[in-house]
């Protein structure tokens, strides 16, 4: 088990090139300092902090619709596909889909009747 910081950095050191493992290190701390001094901005002015928290309110409700709107497009474009397929496919297709989800189908129709 490592004891301490240094013998952290001696066996990193066999591992990882040195340049890589304190450029890693100097990078992380400049984003620390970069996230302490927003914070402490957004914390002297309530008008920035009720903006950025309207804002990402915003685009969150903004991806749920993005996923909403691609969930409602591939349900429309399946329904197309299969209406579009010739009688025979379309069945095995209807057949296949059964079978793969039968057991949940069932629980449904069970709860539902």
């Amino acid at each position: 088990m490592i004891e301490n910081i240094e013998e952290l950095i001696k066996k990193a050191e066999k591992i990882l090139p040195d340049e890589d493992l304190f450029l890693e290190v100097i990078r992380d701390l400049i984003k620390d300092e970069i996230k302490s001094y927003l914070k402490d901005r957004i914390e002297k002015n309530p008008e920035i902090r009720k903006e950025l928290r309207e804002a990402i309110l915003k685009y969150v409700n903004a991806k749920v619709m993005e996923a909403e709107s691609s969930t409602i497009l591939l349900k429309a474009l399946g329904e197309l596909g299969i209406i579009t397929l010739p009688p025979e496919i379309k069945k095995d297709i209807i057949s296949h889909f059964y079978k793969t989800f039968q057991k949940e189908i069932d629980e449904i129709l069970e709860k539902t009747l």
